[in-house]
């Protein structure tokens, strides 16, 4: 070969690789101004997941489970029956109050036919007594009449002794029926009384009845909410207890981001700039949000154990504020955003929505 071709063909081969290294070049160049475009529109994290409702079941009875109507991660609609446990006894309990419900209003029936008989009894009795001092008021002014005569000598010993009787008779009749109306009254109070008590006790059975009717409902716990079964932890057969933790309702609809930034990043973050959501689970799919609120404390301030900073070993470390992040994207069933799903939400930080951060934390 040539000297010619030789240094043609360097020439050619020299061309390519600076080729290469143009294109090469260009493609880190578009690579790194759209992650500078990120760096600087957004603000990103990794400590991000989903969050959503998750509804315990537990039994407000204890029993035995006879029936249980779902299976794992099954879809309920809110209404449908979940557990039922045996509810003889309950039914029992219900039938037992009421039969003494009933017997305590004949007992009060009873009292009141009691109190009406007394109160006519009283009209009859303020009726005779009426009669009586009608009779009394005759029978003293006969007496003052035949008095006068008897002093006169105008009417014997015998006619006079006879009005003198007839008075005595007449008040006593009086007094009588006074005393009969006093005992009367009495009795009207006593009744009175009882069926004052009689109707408390009433109403302290009615709510021990309502109360047993209330847990006989409770036999058979239904869904409170749409959503899907999780750790379900209860079979046939087995004993449960008020507060025991049987199976969980996830609402798939009613999910949301709690991200967890930096505070360093959230100085250009408001209520209401857009969000851009990539899940780990779902690569290249993206769901829309926007910003919802800011947790007013530090995750670590809300800790089991808050940290104690007044000791001379402090060492500054970075706090992150938990953000909520609301998920604008419909619901997708070929994509579920389920509870505790890995994401990294994209805030873009250059939307101005007005909405200030002192405003957002609580500060004044």
């Amino acid at each position: 070969m040539s000297l010619k071709g030789i240094t043609e063909k360097f020439k050619n081969s020299k061309s390519i690789k600076v080729a290469i290294l143009i294109i090469v070049g260009l493609i880190v160049l578009i690579f790194m101004s759209k992650e500078i475009y990120y760096y600087i529109v957004y603000e990103r994290t990794d400590d991000a997941y989903v969050e959503g409702t998750i509804v315990p079941i537990s039994p407000q009875i204890a029993g035995k489970v006879i029936k249980v109507y779902v299976d794992h991660n099954q879809r309920i609609k809110k209404g449908d029956p979940l557990i039922e446990i045996e509810p003889d006894d309950y039914m029992a309990d219900v039938k037992a109050k009421r039969e003494n419900v009933k017997t305590l209003y004949n007992q009060l029936q009873e009292i009141s036919s009691s109190l009406n008989e007394a109160a006519a009894k009283l009209k009859t009795l303020e009726a005779n007594l009426q009669a009586a001092q009608a009779q009394r008021i005759l029978a003293e002014n006969e007496h003052e009449r035949i008095k006068r005569l008897y002093e006169e000598d105008l009417v014997s010993k015998s006619r006079y002794d006879a009005a003198e009787s007839a008075l005595k008779v007449a008040i006593a009749q009086q007094r009588a029926a006074e005393s009969q109306i006093k005992e009367v009254k009495a009795t009207i109070n006593t009744l009175t009384t009882k069926i004052k008590t009689q109707q408390h006790i009433i109403g302290k059975a009615q709510e021990e009845l309502k109360i047993s009717e209330i847990n006989l409902k409770r036999t058979l716990i239904v869904a409170p909410r749409d959503g899907r079964i999780a750790k379900k932890s209860v079979e046939v057969g087995q004993y449960v207890r008020p507060g025991q933790p049987l199976m969980a309702i996830v609402d798939e609809q009613d999910t949301w981001i709690g991200a967890n930034f930096k505070e360093t990043q959230i100085e250009k973050m408001r209520v209401g700039q857009p969000v851009k959501i990539k899940v780990d689970a779902y690569p290249g799919k993206v769901f829309r949000g926007r910003v919802a609120s800011f947790q007013p404390g530090t995750g670590a301030v809300f800790s089991l154990f808050p940290p104690e900073n007044a000791t001379g070993n402090f060492v500054k470390v970075v706090q992150r504020i938990p953000v909520r992040i609301i998920i604008d994207s419909p619901f997708d069933p070929e994509y579920p955003l389920w509870p505790g799903m890995s994401v990294i939400p994209y805030v873009d930080v250059t939307v101005n929505t007005g909405a200030k951060l002192k405003d957002v934390m609580g500060k004044k």
